[in-house]
This record gives structure tokens, sequence and C-alpha cells, in this order.
């Protein structure tokens, strides 16, 4: 199905909207799309073709896609949104973004110009579905492209800040100055104190890995940190939920082919007791995960690691997202504390607005069971959110 995008100039008017609905459609679209992720101005590390690919082939049998995309006059692949559908309210459907239960991140990838057009050609599936839903879009992207957009939306909304993320931009400084600024006289005491007492312990050694070989040889000690982990006790850690191991497995050597990952981690005599995933793109990196096995917790083997991968990303002057989630070692080492925006659009409907009020009914239970259950390291982040305002 194709929807002409018509505008008043010429430029506008080159564009052409169009939705991929169907299993091979996705799979066809991968190619274009890895040439547009490498010269696109918007990106996103989760939208990938490996993410893509990977997280598709796990999905619930007879799961729908509903891709957005825009070609320019050339018929080049110019911006891509991909969503899936899923059962809303009273027999309705809505629309989630793909990787929903993965990513950290929900921007499309495209042209800066064509943004616009993704956004008119989700907003034109309302007539279709009952709702859709961005889970966390970053504060930049918010600003420039919903910001207004909500000031004159015919539409029922919700919009909310549920998290923030801390990052950590280079500056025009040796690192170790950055961290001894940071950190504080007790804190760099302490660590070094950690270190020191490590390496009586045995062999310390500090593996990294960005190639495909590299990163597939450590992925099997990676599942002795994890289920040594305070989360996975808590079912928050990578392999936590039934089928992530295997998903992780198959997603980050393929990532590491197209230099999209690096994959680290602390051994003594051989033994891994910490390891870290950054996720890497054009001077980004993302610290998409950090583990470390409870037994050696005194040790901070997490911070020690943390700490080693900072200062590679400083030196190549990357900038560093902690991506989101209310955690106060983030915050300390950031530059910027910046809000993580959440939206759900709604069709004016009586079926929208019953959705609208399911969705704030389902928020303030949530709120009420975070708050009265016993804290945990896994809910910190969830009870940091609720003192946001909605």
């Amino acid at each position: 199905m194709k929807d002409p995008v018509r505008e008043s100039t010429a430029d506008r008017e080159a564009y052409n909207l169009s939705f991929i609905r169907s299993d091979e459609g996705l799979k066809q679209i991968l190619d274009e799309l890895e040439d547009l992720y490498e010269r696109s101005s918007v990106r996103n590390p989760y939208f990938s073709p490996e993410w893509i690919m990977c997280w598709w082939k796990k999905v619930k049998t007879g799961t729908k896609p509903m891709v957005v995309i825009v070609r320019d006059e050339k018929t080049k692949l110019a911006g891509f949104w991909p969503f899936v559908e899923k059962p809303g309210i009273l027999w309705s459907k809505g629309l989630w973004p793909m990787i929903y239960d993965e990513a950290n991140y929900f921007e499309p990838i495209a042209m800066k110009e064509v943004v616009p057009f993704l956004i008119e050609g989700l907003k034109s599936k309302l007539k279709e579905f009952q709702f859709f839903w961005l889970p966390l879009i970053r504060d930049p992207f918010w600003k420039k492209y919903f910001q207004t957009e909500l000031l004159s939306s015919k539409f029922l909304y919700l919009a909310r800040i549920p998290r923030k993320t801390s990052i950590m931009e280079s500056e025009p400084c040796d690192f170790h100055d950055f961290w001894l600024k940071k950190m504080g006289a007790k804190s760099r005491k302490s660590l070094r104190y950690d270190k020191k007492t490590l390496r009586e312990k045995g062999d310390v050694e500090i593996q990294i890995a960005s190639e495909e070989k590299e990163v597939r040889s450590l992925l099997p000690a990676s599942c002795l940190v994890e289920v040594n982990s305070w989360k996975s006790e808590q079912v928050t850690g990578l392999y936590s939920i039934r089928g992530k191991r295997a998903f992780f497995f198959d997603l980050l050597p393929m990532l590491a082919k197209k230099g999209r990952v690096r994959v680290s981690m602390i051994r003594v005599d051989d033994e891994p007791i910490a390891w870290e995933v950054d996720l890497l793109d054009k001077k980004f990196m993302g610290v998409h995960n950090l583990s470390y096995d409870q037994r050696w917790k005194k040790f901070s083997p997490g911070r020690q690691l943390m700490e080693k991968n900072l200062e590679n990303a400083w030196n190549e002057g990357r900038c560093i997202d902690f991506l989101p989630g209310n955690l106060n070692y983030k915050e300390k080492v950031a530059t910027k504390i910046e809000p993580v925006h959440e939206l759900h659009f709604f069709k004016k409907s009586i079926r929208g607005l019953l959705a609208k009020r399911l969705i704030l009914w389902n928020r303030k239970i949530r709120k009420k069971i975070i708050l009265s259950g016993k804290p945990t390291k896994a809910s910190e982040s969830l009870r940091k959110s609720l003192e946001m305002v909605d």
C-alpha cells in the first residue's frame, strides 16, 4: 500500500510514503536498511538490520509487522520505522515498536528531512489501529519532532517522562583528570584498594573483544557471570528470561561483524567475574549491559571494568550513553542528565478514550504495587522514575 506525501513544496512532493505489512516484505528491505543505516542522520542502534533480523526470528509465529518507510525521488530508502500489531481492548489493535522487549530507544532510522513524513504516516494508521506506543524517546528527538506536534494534535495522547539517561561527553582533557574530578578522593582511594586486593587473589586479565570470532568466544563465559549476578536472582539479567541467551548469542557476533558492539570481561585466574556489552555507532557508545559475579562484589569488578571501557571510549572521542535507568552510579560520572520520553497516541473515538483510561488506571495500580513492595536493586530505577512528573 502506498500513500504519496502531498505537500505544498517541491521538496516535500519528492518523497513517497509506504508501509510494509508482511514478513517477506520486512526481510526484503534489510539490505536497503543497511545502506540507510550507514548514511542516516537520525540514528538508532537498536533498529540496525542485525537487531531487526535476530529479533524477528524469535517473535511469536503470526506476529504481523507494520513498518513505515519513506523513499526519495530516486526510490532510495530515506526513512524506516518498524512496528508490530498488538491486540488492544474491545477487540481492537494497536502498534508497538519492534524490539519492544529488548531496545532502549525507539526513534526511527532516517534522513532528518523525512522524519515529519514518518510521523504523518504513523498517525495515518490511527484510522486502522486504536493506538501506537513509543516507550522511550530521546530528548533531542522529542524536542525537535514531537514537542510542537502535541500542541496542535487532533488525536488523544498520553505523554510522560518515565526515565532519564546519563550521558558522558568527552572533554578537551585527559580521561584521568576527568575521572579524578568526577570520582572524588574517597571513591578513588576505595577503587585503588579494590584493584590491589583483586590482584592479590590471582592473575587479573581484562579481555576486550570487538571482532566476530573474539566476541563469540567470550559468550559461554558470560553465562557464568550472569547466573551468579544479583540481576539473575531478581530476573533482570541479560539471560534471565527464556530464549534471551540464544537471542544474544546470535545477535552479538553479528553486530561485531559490522563493528557495532564491544564485549569485555574481567577474569581472575581464568575465572570470569564481570562482563560488559557496549553498543557502538558513529562517535557513540551505549552501555547496554554490565554484570558481575556477586561472590566478587567486595572487589568492585563492575566498576573496574566500566572505568576501563569509559577510558577507551573517551580516547576514541565517543559520546557515552549509560542508557535509560535512574541509577546513582550513572549520574555520578555523567556530564549531563537528559529526560527520556514516552508517548501514546490514540484514535479519537470511544475505544481510543477507553484505551487511554485503561493505561492510566494500569499505571496507578503498577505505581501502588512498586511503592508498597520491598525495595530491591531491580526496582530502584522504577522507584526513582515514580518521583518524576507524568
